[in-house]
């Protein structure tokens, strides 16, 4: 009689998707700077050593999550911002922005660096993002100063308010989604006045 054939479970293959996948559960659960090399081993299942041979350290793992994160926003904010304009267009890029930054909150502080600058990829994610952010704004024409000005502001809105709330911060029984939507009529507001100055020509006439 023959015996039972034992099935035995084999490991997951580990490759830098499968590192950035649990690189980004722990980053999220943890906080990103309770990311650890051992800690992500562990949840790999390989001895720490071996996770060297797939990345250099810590500093490569977050580098992962910053082009991962950088993509997935972009990706989030041109989905979310389709068939849209002006108002209504930033409207739905700063509604998601701050949905994303809350349920990936260690994937999004990754983010938030600035790449060095000899590093392609990473600088080329940053850019894509800035660029569909570009394009949610057209309809204002604003000028080149101005749109820098615009674009540090979404920024601002959208990451302030959500890393306050990721804080543990606005504990007040007031719909935090309410003062959310105010701040954003508020700033929407101050483009709508932006976009109505007489464009300012220099240059003898």
């Amino acid at each position: 009689m023959k015996a039972a054939s034992v099935r035995r479970s084999v490991p997951a293959k580990v490759d830098l998707d499968r590192i950035r996948q649990e690189a980004s559960a722990l980053a999220n659960r943890l906080g990103l700077d309770g990311l650890s090399m051992n800690a992500l081993a562990e949840a790999l299942n390989i001895r720490t050593p071996s996770l060297y041979s797939h990345v250099s350290g810590i500093d490569d793992v977050r580098r992962l999550l910053a082009i991962h994160g950088l993509e997935e926003l972009e990706h989030t904010a041109a989905r979310v911002t389709i068939g849209k304009s002006g108002r209504d267009a930033v409207r739905a890029l700063l509604i998601a922005h701050r949905a994303f930054a809350g349920k990936n909150s260690g994937v999004y502080a990754a983010t938030i660096p600035t790449p060095p600058r000899d590093d392609a990829e990473w600088r080329s994610a940053v850019d894509r993002l800035n660029e569909t952010c570009r394009a949610v704004l057209q309809g204002y024409a604003l000028g080149e100063p101005e749109t820098i000005h615009a674009l540090r502001g979404l920024r601002s809105v959208a990451h302030g308010f959500a890393s306050l709330e990721t804080s543990g911060a606005l504990k007040n029984p007031v719909s935090r989604d309410e003062s959310f939507i105010w701040l954003v009529d508020a700033f929407l507001e101050v483009l709508d006045n932006m976009a109505r100055r007489p464009r300012q020509h220099l240059g003898n006439r």
